[in-house]
Order: C-alpha cells, then structure tokens, then sequence
C-alpha cells in the first residue's frame, strides 16, 4: 500500500464490469472506491461523497445521460473537480466538449490500470492531493 493519502475515487461507466474491475483495483490499493453504471446516480453519489478523483466513460448509451452531461453537472456542484474522461471511440467534438468543461485528462479505452495511475499520480502533483 502506498503511504500518500488515501483518496475518495468515483468511476462513473454503464458498463458494470469495467466499474466492478476498477473499484477492486483501488480499493486494494486504499482507496475509497465509488461506483455508479449511470451519469445521473455518478452525480448523485459525486454530490454526497466529493471524491478527489472521477473517472467518466464519454459514450454511455445506456445511462439517461453521456459524460459529457455527467461531466457539466458534476463541474456545476464543484468548479475544481478533477475529472478523467475515458471513451472506446474519438470522437472529435467530444473530446472538445470535455476539454472546455475542464476535464483534468481523457484516456482511451481499453482502460490499462498504469495509464490511469499516471493521470491520477500528475492529478496528485498538480492539486497537492
């Protein structure tokens, strides 16, 4: 276990593998791990909780919302949050639009677990995390 802080992290994906498999990594690394399968309950659970880090899937066609929206409300309850996104495709305008929102990263699909440490380790850097 590393012996920096431990940090509240939030993965946000409709695909509940790739949440489940997430959550086991960083909660065995300390981490206070939430999940959630759709944008609306990722805002709630982001709301209640104020993780120091969230971990957005752009394209959720199975959520009521995508991440971009997920990304604007949750940037709506805190200016300073420090968002991942992460998609399977590039699309150019999403991309775009997460970037203007102020997302701290966006990550490719398949997630590899050492791309993310790096994005949260510059996150920690960056925001005396």
């Amino acid at each position: 276990m590393n012996k920096q802080k431990s940090l509240k992290f939030l993965v946000i994906d409709d695909e509940e593998g790739i949440v489940d498999y997430t959550q086991k990594i960083y909660k065995k690394r300390g981490y206070a791990v939430f999940g959630a399968v759709d944008g609306l309950k990722g805002v709630e659970i982001f709301e209640k909780e104020r993780p120091e880090i969230t971990l957005i899937d752009v394209h959720m066609p199975l959520s009521p919302i995508d991440g971009v929206e997920t990304l604007k409300r949750i940037k709506k309850i805190d200016n300073n949050a420090i968002c991942i996104m992460v998609t399977r495709i590039t699309e150019r305008d999403k991309v775009d639009a997460s970037k203007q929102l102020g997302a701290f990263a966006y990550l490719l699909k398949p997630l590899d677990i050492e791309d993310i440490d790096r994005v949260i380790n510059e996150a920690r850097e960056k925001h005396k995390l």
